[in-house]
């Protein structure tokens, strides 16, 4: 009765180790505070550079390093933050792609608002 015993817990160890070890493997792709912050600065910075629908997406202003430390104040990010974000989303595609579709939504919203 005891190998019998043994190998229902061995069974139950192979079947339970995959799910558990499915917890831990893969980083939350769940937008935080500071993926929020980041595509409203990242916003920003897009419509202040002069990317639209117009310009095919191109580039129209270069932007000096008081207006981007400007922005960043204003979203309460640091470069440290930055860099991490970037290190994290270049980590996790799906999480990019979350903040680039706020990011989106956000531009959206500033060319649809009246003016």
């Amino acid at each position: 009765m005891k190998p019998s015993r043994s190998l229902r817990m061995v069974l139950a160890a192979l079947f339970l180790l995959p799910l558990l070890g499915g917890c831990q493997g893969k980083p939350s792709s769940t937008l935080d505070a500071d993926d929020v912050r980041f595509s409203e600065f990242y916003s920003e910075y897009l419509l202040t550079s002069g990317v639209s629908e117009d310009t095919g997406g191109a580039i129209t202003a270069d932007l000096d390093s008081a207006t981007l430390a400007s922005m960043l104040e204003r979203h309460s990010l640091s470069m440290e933050k930055l860099k991490a974000k970037s290190d994290l989303y270049r980590t996790d595609p799906e999480r990019w792609q979350k903040v680039l579709v706020r990011v989106r939504e956000n531009i959206r919203k500033k060319a649809d608002a009246p003016k």
